[in-house]
């Protein structure tokens, strides 16, 4: 499931390098270059995986294991963190629509 975002304010030039990449063929659209440099970013920022994860545990939006997937840590690993960083960890049954969301989201990485 893809989501717009409304408005991204950057300075002209780096608007001007994504239009480049898109008129050269490099990529379909601007939003294939921004979806790869967020991976990129990711890659090289680990610890904004990890807090992605606990964020998105801690406000109930994922599973405990599609967090730790998201963290890029082993399920255990990850709950320490969660321990670390005062989180509860619940227990509860995901719903079918929440099942094939994390589906759905596992397929794209």
């Amino acid at each position: 499931m893809e989501e717009q975002i409304a408005s991204l304010n950057m300075p002209p030039a780096m608007s001007r390098g994504i239009e480049v990449l898109v008129e050269s063929g490099e990529y379909s659209t601007g939003s294939d270059v921004l979806t790869d440099a967020f991976r990129v970013f990711l890659e090289n920022k680990p610890e904004k995986k990890t807090l992605i994860g606990t964020e998105l545990y801690r406000q109930g939006q994922v599973s405990l294991m599609r967090a730790s997937e998201i963290a890029g840590m082993d399920f255990e690993s990850f709950k320490e963190v969660l321990t670390d960083r005062g989180i509860s960890i619940r227990t509860a049954t995901p719903t079918e629509d929440a099942l094939e969301e994390e589906i759905e989201y596992l397929g794209m990485l």
